[in-house]
């Protein structure tokens, strides 16, 4: 038996109204993500890749549709639920980085955890660790600069 997918979208949409005109930055979108399976979101500028990216994410809520995140209807989440939602599922590293410049790299990545009130011994060692599946273990004490 197979197992649901880990990220399910139907008939997604989306749309802005800028002025008087109603802008539909995504139509219909329905996909489907198993459980440890990559996938790139791809496409021309103004195709709906962050709309469709911040709606998955919890940072925003579709018009009309569903989403469901590991069996749990993230487009039916309240305020408080969406931000336990991106606290403790969901992770976004976003295209300007947002790192903070006084901090170390272990530092920045380790910032989130503070947040989940994660102990501090096991957020460092969460965080080496995640450096270190990325190549920048030997950056942990270098700054964004």
């Amino acid at each position: 038996m197979n197992a649901p997918p880990i990220i399910r979208t139907r008939s997604l949409a989306k749309t802005y109204l800028i002025g008087h005109v109603r802008v539909a930055a995504l139509d219909d979108v329905s996909l489907s993500v198993d459980e440890g399976r990559f996938v790139a979101v791809t496409g021309a500028s103004g195709s709906g890749k962050s709309t469709l990216l911040n709606l998955l994410g919890g940072l925003d809520t579709p018009s009309s549709g569903t989403i469901e995140v590991a069996g749990a209807v993230v487009s039916a989440m309240d305020r408080e639920a969406l931000a336990r939602y991106r606290r403790h599922q969901a992770g976004m590293i976003f295209q300007s980085f947002n790192l903070i410049a006084s901090r170390t790299a272990l530092e920045n990545v380790e910032l989130p955890l503070v947040f989940s009130n994660v102990d501090k011994k096991e957020r460092k060692r969460r965080a080496a660790e995640l450096l270190e599946k990325v190549g920048l273990a030997h950056r942990a004490n270098h700054r964004p600069s």
